[in-house]
């Protein structure tokens, strides 16, 4: 009975730390200043490795994108609060590398 309390109480603790982060994420998304700096430097775009197997780091796949004048917000993107996200954009055989939160506050000096 104490094993599974303690199960219980463990996860209930993630989640919880999860949806703080989600939450962070969030309000930093939310300012229009955030908003701009991300939409200028958040990202940056990488050929696809030939030697590497990307696939196991891919947050998802993207189509039709154009890349030389790319719009965030309208794109369906998730952001991590310390995890770069890697989406494929597959028509353009490149990758979009989404900059970690924490990274991007770094530039900012936030």
């Amino acid at each position: 009975m104490r094993s599974a309390i303690i199960i219980v109480f463990f996860f209930q603790s993630i989640s919880s730390f999860s949806q703080h982060l989600e939450e962070e994420v969030t309000l930093f998304l939310n300012n229009k200043e955030n908003q701009l700096f991300i939409q200028n430097h958040g990202y940056y775009f990488i050929d696809i490795p030939k030697e590497k197997n990307y696939q196991n780091r891919l947050s998802g796949t993207l189509n039709n994108i154009d890349t030389s004048k790319i719009d965030l917000n309208h794109i369906n993107l998730n952001f991590s609060i310390n995890d770069y996200r890697y989406y494929l954009i597959s028509d353009q055989k490149v990758i979009l590398v989404l900059k970690s939160i924490n990274h991007i506050k770094k530039q900012m000096n936030k």
